[in-house]
């Protein structure tokens, strides 16, 4: 005897393959092309005149004659039948003076021909039911609202078919679901606003209801009839039923028709944007057949209602709506006004950010994050951040969040609602909306935490169906108001124009940039050329003004001779001008050498080159950490270390000079430092430093210089895909901090 269930194993089973139909018609399956009949329903005798061993293995004129035969062919030629139940013409057979509907569809391979008697009643009220359908159609479109126009649907279908209670009944995220509209007998209980768990119609029913537009049971107490094969056949597969509308339905649920006092069903689904969205079911205390006519009438309310239904919603939450589009339409305005997507959102008002009717709203955009209203913490928001980024779809929405995040249950008061879209598919950057826990009681048709009971009756487990539907109360939590299709909508169009607006600008800011790097080639190209150009006439203008100085210096006046020598010095100090410029032009265009380099090397060699000038100075050089082997052009290299540790000698005034080189290994990318205790810079003038030909003292100051050597630095790095920053205390030293490579 078992000792537990696994209650899903109402879920795993397969009812499309009943291998028997409901009485009330007739089933044959047939190989094409030959229509040769395979297999047949066993009440063929009693139903259409001929026995299942007279049709077996003969072909389907033997029941319809020719002529009907060579019509049906003509039918399946025109049409695919796979996955869908057609009428396809009305027949009379050859063994019996009655007339049948005949439908078909199609299932691994095998063409399935249904059989049902021609209601001529029905028939003659055709024109009638036209004109009931029609009616009702108008009056459904003049419904007001969404309720209203369940509630005259399941009142209209009531009105035509002549069931004791028509509801309509609305599927819930996790299969169970709510009555929501009803029309019902004088005499009978009502069911609206009862709830029943997933267990009473489990998933391969709501399957099932999802491919089929109409189910019929005309009397839950009949027996099935098998289908049948020729004796000497192989045993045949089971045949694919999903689309027969006589299949036979579970056990489970005619015992759970019969507990309810039921005796015959009439179930039509509601679709909404292709989704199983719920169903109008119709029950009856007795027996009760309604013909294919009827039903066609009742099939065709349901398309409509599915179809009418979205466009209620929308109509009902059309003020709502145009208020969401204004909302988005100011964000929106908002962004076209700025160069940064963040910053118009963190600026945006509470108003405009919790539009879709939520209690609180996160911003996260470069780990930047804005909370307003009610929230959970900033570390919750960050970490549930983190968790949406990890899923593959660009937005998430739920009224229950702790059973998709279960950490969300330490903030279900603030947060059982979530509706988030994410703006970034590399990063966690997004926007949130949050809704308030809400306490709600829920009717429910018997208690739902003991849906089934249990059979062990010969060691074979089966579950059987609930026996009460006495009303059971009970409080739920954990639970926001649901959010509607119009606000899930309003985040979506939000996301797609924020994204729009982020490709514009960004394809806007590679546009600039390649505009830059071309005008920066330009640039290079020329400085390049007009400085090599101007080095021949300086140097011609130096050259005379040198002989005139030795040649004739003793016949000037002392003016004469003053006014040559400041000639020679404006030279000395162009000259220095345009090596600068041509230094800087040369590290823009130069193709760097990238080589795996040894920057202890590099390190030792500058440091040889520059013995004269430390030893001059007295300055005391200290290498605290090794410096890394790094990808790089080691001439370039060489000439930022030795510009940096030439001004902090030249920048010093302390008789105690001393200069240390260093390396952060353990950040990426490495961070190389040169540090000096010298004179320091004011934090206001770090930009300035970079910039060419400025200096910050006058110009025969520490040595003089052209004031370029820090830019081509900047330039040769940045060649490196580095940086370069500065951190500086005035009259205590200054530190240099560069990489050469991006952040990986």
């Amino acid at each position: 005897m078992p000792t537990a269930l696994d209650f899903s194993t109402c879920d795993r089973e397969q009812i499309q393959y009943a291998g028997a139909i409901q009485p009330h018609g007739a089933l044959l399956v047939l190989h094409e092309p030959a229509l040769r009949i395979v297999q047949a329903s066993a009440n063929t005798g009693d139903y259409l005149g001929l026995p299942p061993a007279a049709l077996l293995g003969q072909g389907i004129e033997r029941l319809l004659g020719d002529e009907a035969t060579a019509a049906l062919r003509a039918r399946l030629a025109s049409l695919d039948l796979c996955g869908m139940l057609l009428h396809l013409m009305s027949v009379g057979t050859t063994a019996r003076n009655e007339r049948f509907h005949l439908f078909g569809n199609r299932a691994d391979g095998l063409l399935l021909l249904e059989f049902e008697r021609l209601d001529e009643p029905a028939r003659t009220g055709a024109p009638d039911l036209y004109q009931e359908v029609h009616s009702t159609l108008q009056r459904l479109q003049a419904a007001p609202s969404l309720q209203e126009f369940l509630q005259l649907a399941v009142a209209e279908i009531r009105a035509l078919t002549g069931f004791d209670r028509v509801m309509a009944y609305r599927f819930a995220a996790d299969g169970s679901g709510e009555v929501i509209a009803e029309s019902v007998a004088a005499n009978r209980e009502t069911y609206l606003g009862l709830h029943y768990p997933a267990a009473d119609i489990p998933e391969p029913a709501r399957r099932l209801f999802a491919l089929s537009w109409l189910r019929h049971l005309p009397d839950v107490d009949y027996v099935p009839i098998p289908l049948v094969s020729a004796p000497t056949a192989q045993p045949a597969d089971p045949v694919d039923l999903s689309y027969s509308f006589l299949r036979s339905v579970s056990v489970m649920y005619t015992g759970y028709l019969k507990n309810m006092g039921v005796k015959a069903t009439l179930v039509t689904t509601l679709l909404k944007d292709g989704r199983l969205w719920g169903l109008i079911s119709c029950h009856h205390a007795a027996p009760r057949y309604l013909p294919y006519e009827t039903r066609v009438a009742v099939e065709c309310l349901a398309h409509m209602v599915s179809l009418l239904m979205g466009a209620k919603e929308t109509e009902e939450h059309y003020a709502y709506r145009l208020r969401l589009g204004a909302a988005r339409g100011q964000l929106l305005d908002a962004l076209l006004k700025t160069e940064a997507c963040d910053r118009a959102l963190l600026d945006a008002g509470p108003e405009l950010l919790t539009a879709p009717h939520a209690d609180g709203a996160a911003l996260l955009s470069e780990d930047r994050l804005r909370l307003w209203g009610h929230t959970p913490t900033e570390a919750e928001v960050r970490a549930l951040a983190d968790w949406l980024a990890t899923r593959q779809d660009p937005h998430f929405v739920s009224h229950q969040l702790a059973l998709d995040y279960p950490p969300a249950e330490r903030f279900r008061a603030v947060a059982s609602g979530l509706l988030a879209v994410r703006l970034s598919p590399a990063a966690p950057d997004g926007l949130l909306w949050f809704r308030r826990e809400l306490l709600q009681t829920l009717h429910w048709a018997g208690d739902p935490h003991k849906p089934v009971t249990i059979d062990d009756h010969d060691d074979e487990v089966r579950l059987l169906p609930r026996t009460s539907f006495a009303l059971w109360k009970e409080t739920v939590g954990g639970q926001a108001h649901p959010w509607l299709d119009c606000e899930i909508e309003h985040a979506n169009e939000l996301r797609q124009g924020i994204l729009e607006f982020i490709i514009g600008h960004t394809e806007q800011l590679r546009r600039k940039n390649t505009e830059l790097v071309q005008s920066n080639l330009e640039l290079d190209t020329f400085a390049y050329a007009a400085s090599h150009d101007l080095k021949e006439p300086l140097r011609g203008i130096h050259s005379i003004v040198q002989f005139l100085q030795d040649d004739d210096g003793d016949r000037l006046s002392d003016d004469g001779r003053q006014r040559l020598a400041t000639i020679l010095r404006l030279t000395h100090r162009m000259d220095d001008l345009i090596e600068s410029l041509l230094q800087y032009s040369r590290v823009g265009r130069i193709e760097l050498d990238l080589q795996l380099v040894d920057l202890n090397a590099v390190l030792l060699q500058t440091l040889e080159d520059l013995q004269p000038l430390l030893k001059k100075n007295a300055v005391q050089v200290r290498v605290q950490e090794a410096l890394p082997r790094l990808q790089c052009d080691h001439v370039r290299v060489a000439e930022v270390l030795s510009n940096l540790i030439s001004n902090a000698v030249k920048y010093n005034d302390k008789a105690d000079r001393q200069v240390t080189i260093g390396c952060d290994a353990t950040l990426d990318p490495p961070v190389i430092f040169v540090r000096d205790n010298g004179i320091g810079i004011a934090p206001k003038q770090f930009g300035r430093i970079f910039q060419i030909f400025r200096r910050l003292h006058g110009r025969d100051a520490y040595g003089g210089g052209a004031g370029a050597g820090l830019t081509i630095t900047r330039k040769a790095i940045e060649r490196h895909g580095g940086s370069i920053w500065v951190e500086s205390v005035p009259g205590e030293g200054s530190t240099f901090r560069f990489t050469l490579a991006r952040p990986r």
